[in-house]
């Protein structure tokens, strides 16, 4: 419950920060969020609220609406992908359809995989990815559901998770695993265009807000 109303009073701070909200309207809806009971109560302070071009809903989730992606139907889906970078780059971005079961690998490469405007199938969508003296940056957008498990041999693997949202039926799940050996493996959330060094800067913003919101005490 007090993960879901984190995410909540994150989202309205951002768009606080993008103008899509007046200071008394942003307090309300703060002041709502603090005050609920329970998730349908903490939706309430997104109802109606415009978030990247989609009607927030009370109904679900609190955070229902906080990502905007088109989806793609099971016959558009592929069974199984694969690309392997050795001494290069690969890279799957824009809009596209990942496969249910995809497997990238970077030997001495890179291989760049941006979810932003991708269209994924119902359910779980499963990641395998091998960085071997190379990397893998995988970047997603707000809201989407990701699960991580890797392992490493002298390099990292990285998710900078944000607070979790509660499942819905059908939502799909990006679940990601596989191994890092001399190598690096990072799954960063983002929003569509934004760069890493924007995405830093915006999360600086958002946490000085946070300290700054009514209810903290201070």
């Amino acid at each position: 419950m007090e993960e879901v109303r984190t995410e909540t009073v994150a989202l309205l701070s951002d768009c606080f920060a993008r103008d899509l909200l007046s200071v008394d309207d942003f307090e309300r809806r703060v002041g709502l969020a603090h005050e609920a009971a329970t998730i349908a109560e903490v939706g309430r302070a997104i109802d109606g609220l415009e978030i990247g071009g989609a009607l927030a809903r009370r109904e679900g989730s609190a955070a229902s609406g906080v990502h905007a992606r088109g989806s793609a139907a099971p016959a558009e889906v592929r069974a199984a992908d694969r690309a392997v970078a050795v001494f290069g780059e690969v890279k799957r971005t824009g809009e596209w359809i990942p496969a249910r079961t995809n497997t990238f690998v970077a030997v001495m490469g890179s291989v760049v995989i941006d979810l932003r405007e991708a269209r994924l199938g119902p359910g779980r969508t499963t990641l395998s990815v091998v960085a071997v003296l190379g990397g893998v940056e995988l970047v997603v957008p707000p809201g989407m559901r990701v699960r991580s498990g890797g392992s490493t041999v002298l390099g990292t693997f990285e998710h900078s998770a944000q607070s979790p949202v509660p499942a819905v039926p059908g939502e799909p799940v990006v679940q990601v695993e596989g191994w890092s050996i001399l190598g690096e493996v990072s799954i960063e959330t983002r929003r569509p265009g934004e760069s890493k060094r924007e995405a830093r800067r915006r999360r600086r913003s958002e946490k000085r807000e946070r300290k700054r919101l009514p209810g903290d005490g201070r």
